[in-house]
């Protein structure tokens, strides 16, 4: 595992690119501009001299915000995404880690929620609209999971508004 650096974000961005759909990964452009401005972190590792997991990092005074976490397709189901995990973990001790999932609603969501419980990490109970990353608006519908802890509701509301008005980049009024 190592931090990316800007000669490699193309290639990272088209491994996030096979892993979500468009209204969920923010446009080439203005990631591309935040990644630059050093305003996120993108963490990777390379198999075969080829990016094969990527982890788009944003830190929070009070926790660490994991916005895309990629796997090559051919190697999902090996393990190689929750050692990644795991290890990550490791780089920032005795912080939380939070990361939005879309509501449970069909077996994909239900199977990637498993995937962070199984590392851990707990799906807490509040949800919300996920804000536009694009210029087309978004109806899905998004709940926080957390490691090591739980969070009560104060501290959702909290999180929520540090991650609207830094990550989706809304204006307080809109909150």
């Amino acid at each position: 595992m190592y931090l990316l650096d800007i000669s490699e974000f193309d290639e990272v961005y088209a491994l996030f690119q096979k892993a979500f759909v468009k209204e969920e990964l923010r446009p080439y452009d203005k990631m591309k501009k935040l990644f630059e401005n050093q305003e996120l972190k993108i963490y990777g590792l390379k198999q075969d001299n080829k990016i094969v997991v990527g982890l788009l990092v944003w830190e929070f005074n009070d926790f660490i915000f994991l916005e895309n976490f990629a796997v090559d397709e051919i190697l999902r189901g090996q393990g190689i995404g929750g050692q990644f995990l795991d290890e990550f973990k490791e780089l920032y001790p005795n912080q939380l880690f939070v990361l939005e999932v879309e509501k449970p609603f069909d077996e994909m969501s239900q199977r990637r929620i498993g995937f962070y419980q199984r590392h851990q990490m707990i799906l807490n109970p509040f949800s919300y609209i996920q804000p536009t990353l694009d210029v087309e608006p978004t109806h899905i519908t998004l709940q926080l999971m957390s490691y090591p802890n739980s969070l009560n509701e104060k501290q959702f509301q909290t999180m929520k508004k540090d991650i609207f008005l830094r990550v989706y980049k809304k204006r307080k009024e809109d909150i």
